[in-house]
């Protein structure tokens, strides 16, 4: 017979040696089934938040939930939270639990007025999005997540079926399935949660906060023939000489789909790159982001989390030099479906450039995506026009004559 984990035996202690009342009996209740996993979030009214925690164990003392033991994400030793200072817990989804910190001191009171911020804020962006006839995603409830999971995960084994040498790699926001062996996928995943992590911080959405409609699901293959084959067979795209490819549902639903190629880092870029595009499409509303953005955005998340690549510096030098000789950034690059391959680097420049100040550059995204139109929303937020921004871009770059 298999012992029970550290956590578990805490849980029984606790549980024999109390007769819990009926609100720590009901909080006890809904953590008991996540003891030895990770749940969503554990906020203190410190404004100190762990996602992503693995949940060791809840101890309960004369008849009251008294504290929980967790393990941060990223760590390995386990660290005791008096629920007293906990402002709310998130499991599955779901607040199992919220109270008002009343000690705390300065931390706690700057961060009780940041959550008041912020839910201001997203007040006023729906109000803002509703005058525009703009409808922001709507947010699961927990029992519209779990049917989303569950409705991911069945296609997920669909896929195994069809492809026998995949296997399932899941974590808190991905659902991974590859052929790639252990050992050489774990960095990658590591990369997705990382661009996931740094997106979330760049447009101030509170660490935890659900972005994706259940998951994103990733399918990575180490042969091109078998992504083609699954991009045939169950996105019925006929894609030949593409790395990867990020399919964005208008139901919301985000799959990216990838073969590894012969360069690690390059496909540890790729990865970054075409999930970022499904995070942009998921925030805040279905409002599509300007394919020069798009890309930019992409190429720049890339190249931050993936220094080691040189993909982006490649495509920048190679525009710089198309700049240099045509002065211009080529045709129709703010406003193409899809801009050319040269004018890749000039999207990653320009987005660097306007990032300079992460502040201007979130505001300017954010208006995009509530459906302000673009050279509105930057100026907005930079004061500037789209010809001001591109006079600019080519001074910082030696081209001081460049136009659009």
């Amino acid at each position: 017979m298999t012992p029970p984990s550290p956590g578990r035996i805490i849980m029984m202690i606790a549980w024999l040696a109390t007769l819990p009342s009926a609100a720590a009996d009901t909080l006890a209740e809904k953590l008991e089934p996540h003891v030895g996993h990770a749940i969503d979030l554990i906020e203190l009214g410190t404004g100190t938040r762990y996602v992503r925690p693995k949940l060791e164990g809840v101890v309960v003392r004369d008849g009251d939930v008294k504290s929980l033991r967790i393990v941060p994400e990223g760590e390995t030793r386990s660290k005791p939270l008096l629920l007293s200072g906990i402002t709310r817990i998130d499991a599955n989804r779901e607040t199992v639990h919220t109270a008002e910190v009343k000690r705390g001191g300065a931390a706690a009171i700057k961060h009780a007025r940041a959550k008041e911020a912020y839910a201001k804020e997203q007040a006023a962006a729906a109000e803002r999005m509703q005058k525009r006839g703009v409808a922001p995603w709507p947010r699961l409830s927990a029992a519209e997540h779990d049917a989303e999971l569950e409705e991911l995960r069945g296609f997920a084994e669909q896929v195994s079926q069809a492809f026998p040498a995949l296997e399932k790699a899941e974590t808190h926001e991905f659902i991974m399935l590859t052929d790639i062996p252990t050992p050489q996928i774990k960095p990658y995943v590591a990369n997705l949660d990382s661009m996931h992590d740094f997106l979330c911080t760049l447009y101030g959405i509170p660490p935890g906060e659900p972005v994706w409609k259940g998951k994103c699901l990733v399918v990575a293959f180490l042969k091109e023939e078998d992504f083609q084959a699954f991009e045939d067979r169950f996105m019925q795209s006929k894609l030949r000489g593409m790395h990867g490819l990020c399919h964005q549902r208008s139901d919301g639903r985000v799959i990216m789909a990838c073969h590894r190629g012969d360069d690690a880092p390059a496909f540890a870029h790729m990865l970054v790159h075409e999930t970022s595009h499904g995070f942009n499409y998921r925030w805040l509303s279905p409002t599509r982001l300007p394919n020069w953005l798009n890309e930019g955005i992409a190429e720049w998340v890339g190249t931050k989390l993936v220094p080691g690549s040189n993909q982006v510096p490649l495509k920048e030098a190679q525009a710089l030099e198309y700049m240099q000789q045509k002065g211009t950034l080529g045709t129709d690059f703010f406003d193409a479906a899809n801009i050319e391959s040269v004018q890749y680097g000039m999207a990653s420049g320009l987005v660097k450039f306007l990032a300079r100040d992460l502040k201007k550059f979130a505001v300017f995204v954010r208006a995009i995506k509530e459906g302000v139109p673009v050279e509105e929303s930057l100026e907005q937020a930079y004061g500037a026009s789209l010809d001001a921004l591109v006079k600019s871009y080519g001074t910082a770059i030696g081209v001081p004559a460049l136009t659009r």
